[in-house]
């Protein structure tokens, strides 16, 4: 049996998935039908391109590209912020569809995924039949487009699904290559960055076509064993498995790059603490524990440090993922003040009890486990915004006169603000519920 492979790939995903999200809280104009880009803040040092719309790229905006580079090609540009949260949903909800139609679902990236559909065709027609029933139903389900890659390997599946876009469906069989893959820009062979085809390109090689025809001992004299399977790949032949680009599913991180460069490791306490609400969020929302702490510093001469440690006993506590990480930045926190901070929980499992030893306080750790659970109950009913932790929240506005100065801002939403503490960890929450009571506790 003919083995088939579809790739699955998000078109524009960060911006198509920001626009869903802007339509979803009440913006009248689709982000996707003018020029917009997904960036970072300026003020905060993120002012990259991560994502384009179609009419932004029109105007030769690049992926990558300075915010500051974008606006001189459109000064009227829109920019969004990323969510990162929010994009996980939307690949979550793709995947979940993807696996209706095959128990073999290979996801590469936040946007991408392989799907082995061999034998398949007597459940959902031919390939472009199946392939097209899935491309709509993310269409309409999730209010985002993908195009669909159809070939006989990964490879070729990943080169189809590139070419026109969006909302389409590619094949790439082996008697098509010459015609569909050939004439393309050698640039455009998966594994073939710009320093590779910049080499390529002084070897008088500009088109995939030429690379597939060049002697075989050339290109490995050339790049080494990757010359041989990038000369594999040009024939449309997968010598080696593709590397998946995704953050594994056993890890859970998060990073963040300081308006201001830190100079001691107290001045990173708020923003760590930040991280680590985050990380271990994300692990009690999929049922997860870790084992593997990681912190990463990159100072700002650009160079990045990393220390982890393994734990006795896996955990998803915010609390546990703390100490523990503050305990790393100390350790290696460098001379030169740092610019970017990050934490990641690695080698996880089902979520499990802890194990308790004579050292353990037994009732601390109960104690916190319900904090949790109460903050990201709240959180899942009332918004990621909902609960926040008194020490990220600004010294005016954790003053009792602005607090009471913001109630008296909303009269229409009545307010009660509400503390929780446990140690050093406070829970500060101010909302209202949906029918208009003030909520009197965390544990409501």
């Amino acid at each position: 049996m003919s083995k088939i492979f579809f790739h699955v790939d998000v078109n524009s995903a960060f911006l198509s998935w920001s626009a869903i999200k802007h339509l979803r809280d009440g913006e009248d104009v689709d982000l996707r039908t003018i020029p917009a880009v997904v960036g970072g803040d300026e003020a905060q040092r993120h002012g990259v391109v991560l994502a384009k719309s179609g009419p932004a790229k029109k105007y030769g905006i690049k992926t990558g590209e300075s915010l500051f580079a974008a606006r001189t090609k459109y000064p009227g540009i829109k920019v969004v912020p990323p969510d990162f949260d929010f994009y996980v949903q939307k690949s979550k909800a793709m995947i979940a569809i993807l696996q209706d139609y095959t128990p073999d679902v290979e996801q590469y990236s936040i946007d991408e995924a392989f799907l082995d559909m061999t034998g398949t065709e007597a459940l959902f027609g031919p390939p472009l039949t199946a392939a097209h029933t899935i491309r709509r139903r993310v269409r309409r389900e999730l209010g985002f487009t993908v195009n669909v890659g159809i070939a006989p390997n990964r490879l070729l599946a990943k080169m189809a699904s590139d070419f026109e876009k969006p909302d389409k469906v590619h094949t790439l069989f082996p008697e098509e290559v010459p015609a569909k893959m050939w004439p393309l820009p050698v640039g455009d062979l998966f594994g073939v960055g710009p320093s590779a085809a910049r080499r390529l390109n002084a070897w008088g090689v500009y088109t995939i076509g030429e690379l597939a025809a060049m002697d075989r001992d050339t290109a490995v004299r050339l790049f080494g064993t990757r010359g041989d399977t990038l000369w594999n790949y040009a024939n449309g032949r997968e010598a080696d498995p593709l590397t998946k680009q995704r953050a594994r599913d056993n890890s859970y991180g998060n990073s963040v790059t300081m308006p201001r460069d830190l100079a001691r490791p107290e001045d990173a306490d708020a923003t760590m603490l930040a991280l680590c609400d985050s990380v271990g969020r994300r692990l009690r929302a999929d049922g997860k524990t870790a084992r593997v702490v990681t912190v990463q510093l990159v100072d700002n001469a650009f160079r990045r440090t990393s220390h982890q440690t393994t734990l006795p006993n896996p955990t998803n506590s915010t609390d546990r993922l703390y100490h523990v990480a503050i305990e790393l930045m100390r350790q290696m926190w460098p001379q030169r003040p740092v610019r970017l901070v990050g934490v990641s929980a690695e080698k996880t499992g089902e979520d499990n009890f802890e194990q308790m030893d004579l050292f353990t306080d037994a009732a601390r750790i109960d104690k916190q486990e319900k904090l949790d659970r109460a903050a990201d109950a709240l959180r899942r009913k009332f918004g990621g915004a909902a609960v926040t932790r008194a020490t990220l929240l600004s010294p005016e506005t954790r003053k009792p006169e602005a607090l009471s100065a913001a109630k008296e801002r909303d009269k229409k939403c009545p307010v009660e603000p509400v503390a929780a503490s446990h140690g050093s960890f406070v829970l500060c929450m101010s909302m209202a519920s949906p029918e208009g009571e003030a909520v009197s506790g965390p544990d409501r």
